[in-house]
């Protein structure tokens, strides 16, 4: 309707041709801002943050039931919270949100954290996020353990979020250790626990040969990575760190394997060991060493790898003494 009009003035013989172009001019920049507002209004409305779909990396295998995703943005201290809605047994789910209102809308980062119960933290380093995550020195089987199709996630996998062409976000998420799969079925029928351990020194009572020494690098404790391609975890010096980790098989037998995080790296000597039994000294337990993990197998992040029980050489030790 303005240029129209417009159109009319100039047929109308008006002399002043500068004003109008002015006029003209200042117009169509107006009816062009207006224009763009109310695309981007269009494509913010069309942007949904209550939905998110989330795809595991190489290092998983299947979302399960009552897994949860917590996003975040450097940008704000409040986050939203996401529970699995459909795609159990899959590596690729939707999520709908169930806490907080953040939509996102302001073009910052969005972090996708899946929340375990050791989550440090997160916090800003300049530019970046810094995650911290504990491994404690023991788990339950139920921390670690899942059914046929599925992984566990005892350390967080990580993503970044986008909007997808529907407008809801979607991240593909990757692990920041290397996750141990152990074969339920495989284990030792009278086996407790199983212990890794790089300790410089480890005893099996009653064995003819002690396993071989390692050099104690740090297998739980206190860790952090800071969120970019590749991340890992890394010893954090003002943390302690540890040269075990436990998991209690109590109930293990419900489930097809254990996914124990292992701090990606290669090790002079990891045992992974069935424990029959607890001694009164550390590092000195009843059991066999089930596989030990040298220099030349190292754990990469964001990948599996599968426990092959091998022959060590070492006899299940006698009834202690």
């Amino acid at each position: 309707m303005i240029l129209a009009g417009l159109t009319l003035a100039l047929l109308a013989g008006c002399s002043e041709d500068g004003q109008l172009k002015e006029l003209a001019d200042q117009q169509v920049l107006a009816a062009s801002k207006a224009a763009l507002h109310e695309a981007a209004t269009t494509t913010a409305a069309g942007q949904n943050a209550a939905l998110l779909r989330a795809t595991l990396g190489s290092g998983g295998t299947g979302w399960a039931e009552g897994d949860t995703i917590w996003s975040y943005s450097l940008e704000s201290m409040k986050r939203n919270g996401y529970l699995l809605g459909n795609g159990a047994g899959s590596a690729s789910a939707t999520f709908t949100r169930y806490e907080g209102s953040e939509d996102y809308q302001d073009g910052s980062t969005v972090y996708t954290i899946s929340s375990p119960k050791y989550l440090y933290g997160i916090s800003a380093r300049g530019k970046q996020a810094l995650l911290t995550v504990t491994i404690p020195s023991g788990y339950e089987a139920s921390e670690v353990g899942a059914q046929e199709g599925q992984s566990r996630m005892p350390v967080p996998f990580w993503g970044t979020a986008t909007f997808g062409s529907d407008g809801s976000l979607e991240t593909e998420m990757n692990g920041l250790t290397a996750l141990l799969r152990v074969d339920c079925s495989t284990l030792p029928a009278d086996a407790k626990a199983l212990v890794l351990t790089t300790h410089s020194y480890t005893e099996l009572v009653d064995a003819e040969t002690p396993p071989e020494d390692g050099a104690g690098e740090p297998l739980s404790g206190t860790f952090d990575a800071i969120l970019e391609q590749g991340a890992q975890l890394a010893s954090v010096p003002i943390f302690y760190a540890y040269d075990t980790l436990r998991v209690d098989l109590t109930g293990a037998s419900a489930c097809r394997h254990l996914y124990i995080p292992v701090v990606a790296a290669s090790y002079k000597a990891l045992h992974v060991i069935a424990v029959t039994a607890d001694h009164r000294f550390p590092y000195a337990w009843q059991g066999r060493v089930l596989k030990t993990y040298r220099q030349d197998s190292p754990f990469r992040p964001n990948t599996i790898v599968a426990l092959e029980p091998e022959s060590t050489g070492i006899r299940t030790p006698r009834i202690s003494r």
